[in-house]
């Protein structure tokens, strides 16, 4: 299971699957960059602790600038099989929303 998680992620940030805006959403190497210039919260950590908490998978991971607030655009599958949408504060991993 830990395999294809890993697979999962790469390929998310490789390839820039996400549901957001693509206007306000940044690219696999920008995302890169950001995480390690402005200090932010890595994708796979926020994937780890959403997982955890809420007993799901991820199907897709965008880093995307929403009001000036840099914020993590996730949606998941649930077990009784719904896809939820996350929006997750990325400086402090916290998830701001979910529907």
């Amino acid at each position: 299971m830990f395999r294809h998680s890993t697979i999962a992620l790469f390929l998310l940030l490789t390839i820039g699957i996400g549901s957001a805006n693509a206007n306000s959403c940044l690219s696999a190497e920008e995302t890169r960059v950001k995480i390690q210039e402005d200090d932010l919260v890595p994708l796979q950590d926020i994937v780890r602790n959403v997982r955890s908490a809420h007993d799901v998978e991820l199907i897709s991971a965008r880093l995307c600038e929403t009001n000036g607030n840099m914020v993590y655009m996730i949606a998941v599958l649930g077990k009784n099989g719904r896809v939820m949408r996350m929006t997750v504060n990325a400086r402090s991993g916290e998830i701001i929303n979910h529907r």
